[in-house]
């Protein structure tokens, strides 16, 4: 369901996102403080921006880590720079998901609680298919806000670029 990308400036990239491709509108929360996260199995307090939007059905994330912390965003800026992250898949089975994973012997690179109550977990497919896979719960809560924001792409008046949330 998701496209993610980390980048060094998120309102730059936003009006880069905007002017080459027209995605709009943004809502960008941030910067704020993960208050749950896990790097590795060990708590990490990192300060993001994220901005959500949606180029047809496909919702697009943008990432930009404001510290040095340890993180999986660090991991791909480290690597090879800023750019695409991971890819978001839907979870409706969250549980049984991350217990298969981990029972074929995979293990989450990172795992944390959103602003909404939904649980998410990144595994490393970086060697297999060049990126993280970002497993998320998909619950009400997450699908009230993710039809909310395919909503506003729908009636976008082209007028308000970045909507704070």
């Amino acid at each position: 369901i998701q496209l993610a990308y980390v980048v060094q400036d998120i309102e730059a990239s936003i009006n880069f996102y905007h002017k080459n491709m027209n995605v709009g509108p943004w809502q960008l929360r941030g910067p704020f403080k993960t208050t749950s996260a896990l790097y590795h199995g060990q708590p990490v307090t990192l300060t993001l921006s994220i901005a959500h939007a949606f180029c047809g059905h496909t919702m697009l994330e943008l990432i930009a880590q404001h510290d040095d912390t340890p993180s999986v965003y660090l991991d791909v800026i480290n690597e090879k720079g800023y750019g695409f992250h991971h890819w978001g898949v839907s979870c409706v089975d969250y549980h049984d998901q991350i217990d298969l994973l981990k029972k074929s012997g995979r293990a989450p690179a990172f795992e944390d609680m959103t602003a909404i109550g939904t649980r998410v977990a990144y595994f490393d497919f970086r060697k297999e298919m060049g990126g993280f896979v970002e497993y998320i719960e998909m619950n009400a809560g997450a699908e009230a806000r993710y039809t909310q924001m395919y909503s506003r792409a729908l009636t976008w008046d082209q007028k308000d670029l970045i909507l704070k949330v």
